[in-house]
């Protein structure tokens, strides 16, 4: 007799997050454990589900496991170096240069008047979008506007940018 098919969606849904914190818990970072905990599930994916008893046990060993093996592949890749005394000015600064900063001040700079350029509109849509994180529908019901007409202003706001950032390389290059 087969084991019942197994709802992966309504699983996930449900172990997901307490896998995570049980592994961020153990030191983890939360990125880590989120990468570690769609590996054991993908590690269910391929088992064979006559030999497992308890899915959820099974999870949380597999996560386990996969945590272990992290934890050990990093420890083989970080080496331990004696303190050395170093003049200050061996020290490498970890900062952008000086010529850095301007050309990333200078761009910065490009795109805001690239986007204060364009058509109050398309700015609109383009930073409750990019900036606010909103979705097509939801500007579109925040605006009183189609989610049509909410792409194409997106569309056209890319677009308008990238052809004035263009010409901007251009004439600085």
């Amino acid at each position: 007799m087969s084991p019942p098919p197994i709802n992966l969606a309504a699983l996930y849904a449900d172990e997901q997050s307490r896998l995570r914190r049980h592994l961020v818990r153990r030191g983890l970072s939360a990125a880590a454990a989120a990468d570690i905990v769609q590996d054991a599930f993908v590690k269910l994916l391929r088992a064979p589900r006559d030999e497992i008893r308890d899915i959820r046990a099974y999870l949380q060993r597999a996560a386990e496991t996969l945590a272990i093996d992290a934890w050990r592949r990093q420890s083989r890749s970080t080496l331990v170096i004696a303190p050395l005394e170093l003049a200050d000015d061996a020290i490498a600064d970890p900062g952008p240069s000086a010529d850095m900063a301007m050309m990333a001040r200078e761009d910065i700079d490009a795109l805001a008047a690239a986007i204060d350029a364009l058509s109050p509109r398309c700015r609109e849509v383009l930073l409750l979008h990019r900036f606010d994180g909103l979705s097509y529908a939801e500007i579109a019901a925040r605006l009183g506007i189609s989610r049509n007409t909410v792409m194409v202003h997106l569309a056209n706001a890319m677009t308008a940018l990238r052809r004035r950032l263009r010409e901007n390389a251009a004439a600085t290059g």
